[in-house]
């Protein structure tokens, strides 16, 4: 009986945006009569541009505390011209040349290359450098939602819109991240609640992520308190003593601790479940506050640690990060090349994004080191060519083998044992990857030595 009353209530939890009642008093709150999409769009770009400025700011005064005044007003000057022309592109894409409309995303990304090219080649401290390497810190921020708006201009969605029909995802007061959460217009326009029926549920569905999102920090802290025995959390007062110190599998793999292959491996499925964990709370908040503002968007990360294949835990992961590496890399090449050999097009556009488009991507977020310290970047970023290439070979394979399944007998519905093992098998795949971007000192060589000591050897 106890256990009936459990599952009640954490179905109507689960289910909070189809709770009836609560959508009727919603629907009947003047509060909500008066957010109408358009002034929720208005909210959002002042929140944005709120955003942009404090941004900009910021990250000027992090680079010198004695920094003149007019740097940063030129730096945001530039970079809203920067996002008008992306718009005015879109919006008249048929009269663009047939160079860029045949590439628009290469014809966005070559000028941001030049500029790189321009601060390799000059120095000095004048300011006209200062405000470049200012706008270069924030471009890479900008330029994948750039990228969406040539999208919709390519679709030939753009030409009726305004550039403020754009702005509010260009530069979002939610997700400080260069992946765009909840991509671009065309997606938005989509998912935006139109009626005050469907804004209730999407003003539900965001609340429930928001507290989920504060479940699975908890869930976060009693995990660093108590198995990582993290002595300044905020759970640690509660737990006492009780605490197992397993170290960070960073520790271990730089050297401070000296542990058992057991510990180390248990680590390594820990760092995992860690990382995870920490994603979707922050992808949680991301698409709670698009949900609150009428936007029912998919969310970031949806139970990736249940996938059964790899490519499922892919898609659950980082959902928009997928989404973006698909959009600018994967189905360009798919569409276009080896159209007469399924396995090859599938292999080289799979490479595209989860090998090229990942790295490039990652590379652009590196923008300090890529402009001032080449050295420095092939250190961080060499092993992840190795985490690359293994996942790219792993969803290409897990790709090729649901493509089989599909096209033979469907399997029987796999027993909770068969499930646990296929779920152990893509955790393992993942937690072995997930090795080679775990950020440490070491070099190349011995990061290879320490994998291979994994197993034993």
């Amino acid at each position: 009986m106890a256990i009936k009353i459990i599952r009640a209530s954490w179905r109507s939890v689960a289910q909070l945006h189809e709770n009836k009642s609560l959508i009727a008093w919603l629907r009947a709150h003047p509060a909500l009569a008066w957010l109408t999409p358009v002034r929720r769009r208005i909210l959002l770009t002042i929140g944005g541009i709120g955003t942009a400025v404090a941004g900009v700011f910021r990250t000027g005064a992090g680079r010198s505390h004695d920094l003149p005044y007019p740097v940063p007003v030129l730096t945001l000057a530039i970079l809203f011209s920067v996002l008008y022309l992306s718009y005015l592109a879109a919006a008249h894409f048929s009269s663009l040349p047939e160079t860029i409309r045949r590439r628009p995303q290469l014809s966005l990304h070559a000028p941001l290359w030049a500029l790189f090219a321009l601060v390799w080649f000059t120095s000095g401290a004048q300011v006209w450098r200062t405000v470049l390497f200012l706008c270069l810190t924030v471009l890479p921020f900008l330029i994948w939602r750039c990228g969406y708006v040539l999208l919709s201009g390519q679709r030939g969605k753009a030409k009726s819109s305004g550039f403020f029909d754009h702005l509010f995802y260009l530069w979002p007061a939610w997700g400080a991240t260069p992946v765009p959460i909840g991509k671009g217009r065309d997606y938005l326009s989509q998912c935006e609640a139109k009626t005050s029926d469907a804004y209730a549920r999407s003003l539900l569905a965001g609340i429930k992520l928001m507290v989920l999102a504060q479940l699975l920090r908890l869930c976060l802290g009693f995990l660093d308190a108590y198995v990582y025995g993290d002595g300044v959390n905020f759970m640690t007062g509660l737990l006492g003593s009780h605490r197992l110190g397993i170290p960070r599998f960073r520790t271990i793999l730089n050297g401070a601790a000296n542990v058992s292959l057991l510990t180390t491996w248990t680590s390594l499925y820990l760092e995992l479940v860690r990382e995870t964990i920490q994603l979707a709370v922050k992808g949680h908040v991301w698409v709670g506050v698009l949900r609150l503002f009428g936007f029912n968007v998919f969310r970031n990360t949806y139970k990736p640690l249940l996938a059964e294949t790899i490519m499922d835990f892919w898609n659950r992961y980082y959902y928009y990060f997928k989404e973006l590496l698909a959009e600018f890399f994967f189905y360009p090449i798919y569409l276009r090349h080896f159209k007469n050999r399924p396995k090859l097009r599938i292999l080289t556009a799979v490479f595209a994004a989860a090998f090229v488009g990942n790295m490039y991507y990652h590379v652009l977020k590196s923008d300090d080191l890529l402009a001032a310290n080449f050295a420095e970047l092939w250190r961080h970023m060499s092993s992840r060519l190795l985490y690359c290439f293994f996942l790219a070979t792993g969803i290409f394979l897990s790709m090729l083998r649901q493509q089989q399944r599909q096209g033979g007998v469907e399997p029987a519905a796999a027993g909770i044992p068969r499930r646990g093992i296929k779920i152990a098998g893509v955790w393992t795949f993942f937690a072995l990857i997930n090795f080679w971007d775990i950020k440490s000192h070491l070099t190349l060589p011995e990061r290879a030595a320490f994998f291979v000591s994994l197993f034993g050897l």
